[in-house]
């Protein structure tokens, strides 16, 4: 996605209305916080291309209304934490996005998908970037 390319919508409410929406429903769907985070950067002046992008992202919603995070009281309750990182994803920016989810069993507790502050020169320094924001929320 780029923030310049394809055709303007002649009214960006119902974007910005679908995006905030898909935004509060990320506080429950850990699955779907990668996708909408790069739906929100174009909130300002989004295009024809990114309200489709938005459409498939509620299909998908459509499609697992049924799932949910479940926590099973016969299973080993052990916290697993997993973290990654896009180099150089934005490609306005440059910038790396950071995703992390921390498990207890087979439930997710919390987790993160958030563009990185300043640009990483490599990919071990993204990598390195979100290994720490992901420590930083265990501490």
């Amino acid at each position: 996605m780029c923030a310049h390319e394809g055709q303007d919508l002649e009214d960006a409410t119902m974007y910005r209305k679908l995006v905030g929406s898909l935004i509060y429903l990320t506080l429950t769907s850990p699955d779907i916080s990668f996708a909408i985070g790069v739906m929100s950067r174009y909130m300002q002046n989004p295009k024809k291309s990114h309200l489709e992008a938005v459409r498939r992202i509620l299909r998908y919603v459509k499609s697992i209304l049924d799932y949910g995070i479940m926590f099973k009281k016969d299973e080993d309750c052990k916290l697993v934490g997993y973290c990654d990182a896009d180099y150089a994803g934005d490609h306005d920016t440059r910038r790396s996005t950071t995703s992390y989810v921390f498990m207890l069993g087979s439930g997710a507790v919390s987790w993160c998908s958030k563009r990185q502050p300043t640009v990483s020169l490599s990919t071990i320094e993204a990598e390195y970037r979100a290994a720490a924001m992901a420590a930083q929320e265990i501490t």
